[in-house]
């Protein structure tokens, strides 16, 4: 391995919780209904693309730019004030860097999550970022993670992913790279399918330890 790739909500920030609210509390608040086919459809979805999603399924008023400006308001919040890392976090962090490059690789689009990063003091932890927005594919897609070896300099199997999201790890899995799943209180109903898909169950990151996979 020469190169670490962390999740960022879920994995390294305890956000979920945040983001589950979110997008039920918005469909709501506009009079319609938060269905469990809503929510699955969401569920890997950047900011950017969940707005345009509301806009054309719920045929709001509001266009997707106001749609993202409201949710993001909320979200910013979090971010810049509220949100605390996961126990761990920093320290797995600071341990893979000692070995080797280390990227975030997220849903939450740049701008948003900056702040928490500033707020830590993780400004510069991270070689660089990719969002989904930023290269136009879903954490869903294999394709996220070939465009990420290609950044890195590296083939997909000499990246290890950390992240606490199924369809995330399977992706991850099918593009090669060596994947390390977080367990999360929001993920427990997905834990069978991490388990199949994960190389490594981690309980938190004070047990990741990257010279195992190093």
């Amino acid at each position: 391995m020469i190169a670490t790739a962390f999740d960022f909500d879920g994995t390294l920030i305890d956000s979920m919780g945040m983001w589950r609210n979110l997008g039920r509390n918005f469909v709501e608040s506009k009079g319609k209904e938060y269905t469990d086919a809503i929510h699955d459809q969401i569920t890997t979805m950047s900011l950017k693309q969940s707005s345009a999603f509301f806009k054309r399924e719920l045929e709001l008023s509001e266009s997707p730019e106001e749609i993202f400006n409201e949710m993001g308001a909320i979200l910013l919040d979090g971010y810049s004030n509220n949100l605390p890392l996961k126990e761990g976090a920093m320290e797995a962090v600071e341990r893979a860097r000692r070995l080797g490059p280390v990227v975030l690789a997220t849903a939450t689009n740049q701008e948003l999550l900056m702040p928490a990063l500033h707020r830590f003091q993780l400004d510069d932890a991270f070689d660089f970022i990719q969002t989904c927005d930023g290269v136009g594919i879903e954490k869903s897609d294999a394709a996220f993670y070939y465009t990420l070896a290609e950044r890195l300099s590296a083939s997909p199997d000499e990246i290890i992913l950390v992240d606490d999201a199924h369809y995330a790890l399977a992706a991850a899995k099918e593009a090669g790279l060596y994947v390390v799943a977080v367990k999360d209180t929001y993920n427990l109903p997905y834990r069978e399918a991490i388990v199949k898909e994960s190389d490594v169950l981690l309980d938190s990151l004070w047990d990741f330890d990257p010279e195992r996979y190093f």
